[in-house]
């Protein structure tokens, strides 16, 4: 990606989060009740995207190269923070479709970049796992 690209990516994604913390912060709903509204709405995502244990270890060891205790919390850490985000932002009245999905996929994995040098195409592994969840995803967005 060249860097005005990068650019490009990262002032979008960073307007994006900008539009649903300030959808947040304008919702008639109290704070803690959007936060149980984000948190209801994560854990149904997560529940539609949970792996098996082998699958999960599968897809831990092409991320990362091995699978430890380290690698296994650091891939649920990167799933997490899209399912969150992704709950974050239809919580705030943002329609969420596959492309949305994959924008936000792609600036979680920015993220986490340098977490996942361990092997030469570990963002790009992980990135396509969590863009075929999105079937998924969008079931429980329903």
């Amino acid at each position: 990606m060249s860097k005005s690209g990068g650019k490009f990516f990262l002032a979008g994604v960073i307007g994006a989060l900008a539009g649903t913390i300030g959808g947040l912060l304008l919702a008639p709903k109290s704070g803690k009740e959007t936060r149980d509204d984000i948190a209801k709405l994560a854990l149904e995502i997560s529940k539609r995207i949970k792996t098996e244990t082998d699958e999960t270890k599968k897809r831990v060891k092409e991320i990362f190269g091995k699978v430890t205790t380290d690698t296994t919390q650091k891939y649920k850490e990167i799933r997490t923070s899209v399912v969150t985000k992704v709950a974050s932002a239809k919580t705030a009245g943002n329609e969420i479709d596959k492309d949305k999905y994959a924008k936000v996929v792609d600036g979680v994995i920015e993220e986490y970049k340098d977490d996942l040098k361990a092997t030469k195409e570990g963002a790009t592994k992980i990135s396509g796992y969590l863009k075929k969840d999105w079937e998924k995803v969008k079931k429980a967005l329903v």
